[in-house]
């Protein structure tokens, strides 16, 4: 009997043992723990950087984790604008994408498994605004019995003449310290002043003994560049003024004009031409002046835009063919003296202004194509956009681009005979609001 006994304890045990292990109960699968969003950053105007951390899975495999974003608080996954970042606990990154700029966004990181969706912590972003729409001025004049100069800021107008006198706009400057306009007006004894505006407060460069004209404004600081000419006895004397203080280029001997200036440093460029006999196009660096040359078989130039970049002058213009081969027109641009033809022998064409931004060359011009002048736009040496589409005489008079290449052209259309109408292009879309006939100058700021 007690080695009986001595046999059943053992197999007591073990049935013990067994009955314990098949009692243990079987672990229940949870939600996600530990879930928790990572800092966003990154932002930018439509997108932005986050993601998130997950601790354990909760015993049932995660199948998919991400990012949710909404304009509203606690976003969940039911939206759509959520990303989806691959499967597992631990840690993944997350990018925003399509956000709209200069909204606060709502953001959480998730993560889903057959039990359901945990989220983490809610952080928010507020996506960087737009731009300010910049504002553009341009000079215009207003054709009529007397012509009137005023200048356009956006849709606005200002006039700068009451209209008692013949008065021009022909260049615009802008910064922050006004709105500058230069071009001439008539006196008393209907002799033009060369003279600028300063937010609409006249300023005279001549004394209105002889007639004298402003072609172009640029403005350093407080310092005032005005170029122009005046007339002489039977001629036109090329200079420049420094706040009022006449510079003169030439001296009244030959017919010559200062068309347009540049300020780079202590450095005043001023592009113009001068007959000899013919006229011929060239550039005043500080007084001192640069011919600039002529392609073979052409008798004339003229330089009607000056921009300096780095150590390299630009002058755009034109230059015309010997009569003998048609007498044509050609649009050109020199650089540091060099030619280069931006139209060909078979059209008339004009170049009329010259700018360069990130190191890319802009040249404004109008080309005549089977009768009818269209506006162009070159960009390094060819055509970047035709801004007209043929129906109608357009012309380029200057030329603006912007630190994000936005090319602003002002310019006019139409003719004595259809109507001439005022107008610039902003990436060859017109604009005009119907108060001007000729858009000569164009500044964005």
């Amino acid at each position: 009997m007690k080695k009986l006994f001595l046999y059943l304890i053992p197999i007591l045990v073990l049935i013990a043992s067994c009955s314990k292990d098949d009692d243990a109960p079987t672990p229940v699968p949870q939600l996600p723990q530990g879930v928790s969003t990572t800092a966003i950053s990154q932002i930018t105007g439509n997108s932005a950087v986050s993601g998130g951390s997950i601790t354990t899975d909760g015993g049932a495999s995660i199948t998919t984790r991400g990012v949710v974003w909404s304009t509203t608080t606690t976003p969940t996954i039911t939206l759509t604008t959520k990303t989806s970042d691959g499967t597992g606990a631990g840690q993944f990154s997350s990018t925003l994408d399509g956000l709209v700029p200069g909204t606060l966004y709502y953001v959480r990181a998730y993560a889903t498994n057959s039990i359901g969706t945990t989220y983490g912590d809610e952080k928010t972003l507020t996506t960087t605004a737009p731009p300010a729409e910049p504002n553009v001025y341009v000079a215009v004049q207003l054709q009529g019995n007397p012509n009137k100069a005023l200048y356009w800021k956006n849709t606005n107008i200002v006039n700068l003449s009451d209209g008692a006198r013949h008065a021009f706009a022909k260049s615009i400057f802008v910064n922050e310290t006004g709105v500058y306009i230069a071009g001439e007006e008539h006196n008393a004894s209907g002799v033009y002043v060369a003279k600028y505006w300063k937010d609409g407060q006249t300023v005279n460069l001549s004394n209105g003994t002889k007639h004298a004209f402003a072609s172009g404004i640029v403005v350093s600081g407080n310092t005032i560049y005005v170029s122009g000419s005046q007339e002489t006895t039977g001629q036109r004397q090329a200079k420049y003024w420094v706040n009022g203080t006449e510079h003169n280029l030439t001296d009244g001997t030959n017919h010559a004009v200062a068309n347009a200036i540049f300020v780079a440093g202590n450095d005043v460029y001023v592009a113009g031409n001068m007959n000899t006999p013919m006229e011929s196009a060239r550039y005043w660096k500080n007084g001192t002046q640069t011919i600039l040359s002529q392609s073979s078989s052409f008798v004339r130039s003229v330089a009607n835009s000056i921009c300096v970049n780095g150590s390299d002058v630009y002058v755009a213009g034109y230059q015309q063919f010997n009569t003998a081969n048609g007498g044509k027109y050609i649009a050109t641009l020199w650089k540091n003296g060099a030619v280069t033809l931006l139209g060909n022998a078979s059209n008339n064409s004009y170049a009329t202004g010259v700018t360069v931004k990130n190191n890319n060359v802009y040249v404004a011009a109008y080309e005549n194509v089977s009768g009818v002048n269209v506006a162009r736009v070159w960009k390094n040496n060819a055509i970047l956009t035709t801004l007209s589409n043929g129906s109608i005489d357009e012309h380029t008079s200057s030329i603006f681009v912007t630190n994000q290449e936005d090319v602003y052209v002002a310019g006019y259309s139409g003719n004595i005979n259809s109507g001439i109408q005022a107008k610039y292009w902003k990436n060859a879309v017109s604009h005009t609001n119907n108060s001007g006939t000729y858009a000569w100058g164009i500044f964005v700021y």
